[in-house]
């Protein structure tokens, strides 16, 4: 059997540590921006734009609904036709487009209800609600696509067939995660209480100052990163998993491993797929016939 690779020659490319780097500070500075609006968000629903405690919280949950959707529709482009470089790159410019709407939002006052007056607190207009949450959704659609490509992006910097460069590649995952987390805590603990306490204009505006600055230094390293090319969607390949266990669920399998397909020997001499041992399980998988 083998493993198809990209038909390309990212790996030909040095490895520079600066490029898993620039990926790590990206997300790090991202986690502080994501958190930023969705820590708070019922909470500036409430009392800044006056909704009530339940449509407040139909409406996070729902837009929590489609943030943890979008990915795989973001997964999808990146796999089949955009690459993860491109779909990263796209996808932020729909994030800062909606960071950069809901931060004016909280400083325009047309963009925002008035004051409460004692009991009395006027409700957001449709035009006042209409901003606000095209822009929170346009952040759900940058978050699809960045959430989803850039793990596997930083990943694609290291070669797996160079040991030095494999044992990398682990201790990134860790820091990756490590980014992530630290970026939330610092927005719910930081950026939260600017929010609330100083001025839900200036808690924004940090959180679009950290995106802006990621964005930067993630476009200043295009030069240093691997680069592949989509490959089509794995879930396609899970459905042809699916497919071919149904209509070989009767098939004779020879007892000879050789006589088992092998893939294309084009393929294995030039380097874009490597050949898997086979194994006693699942061995009809590996007959062509």
């Amino acid at each position: 059997s083998s493993l198809s690779l990209q038909a390309s020659d990212h790996h030909s490319k040095p490895f520079n540590w600066k490029a898993p780097a620039l990926i790590l500070a990206f997300e790090f500075l991202e986690s502080i921006a994501y958190a930023g609006i969705s820590l708070n968000l019922v909470v500036y629903l409430g009392t800044v734009l006056h909704g009530t405690t339940a449509s407040n919280a139909a409406n996070v949950d729902t837009w929590n609904g489609t943030t943890f959707l979008t990915p795989f529709l973001g997964a999808i482009l990146a796999d089949t036709y955009w690459g993860k470089y491109k779909t990263i790159a796209i996808s932020i410019v729909f994030y800062l487009i909606g960071l950069l709407v809901i931060t004016a939002s909280a400083i325009i006052p047309s963009l925002q209800p008035a004051p409460c007056n004692g009991s009395s607190c006027p409700p957001a207009t449709g035009f006042q609600y209409f901003v606000f949450f095209t822009a929170l959704y346009l952040i759900s659609v940058g978050t699809g696509g960045v959430k989803s490509a850039l793990l596997p992006f930083g990943a694609d910097q290291y070669n797996d067939s160079n040991l030095e460069e494999s044992k990398k590649k682990q201790s990134f995952f860790s820091l990756f995660f490590i980014a992530i987390n630290l970026g939330v805590f610092i927005s719910g603990t930081v950026v939260v209480w600017i929010q609330q306490n100083v001025a839900w204009s200036l808690g924004f505006g940090i959180s679009s100052i950290c995106l802006v600055v990621a964005t930067v230094a993630f476009v200043a390293g295009t030069p240093l990163y691997r680069v592949q090319l989509p490959t089509g969607s794995p879930l396609k390949n899970v459905i042809m998993v699916f497919v071919a266990s149904f209509k070989k669920r009767k098939v004779d399998v020879p007892v000879d491993s050789a006589l088992l397909y092998e893939g294309d020997d084009a393929d294995l001499s030039n380097g874009q797929s490597v050949k898997l041992a086979h194994t006693d399980g699942f061995r009809y998988f590996c007959h062509f016939n």
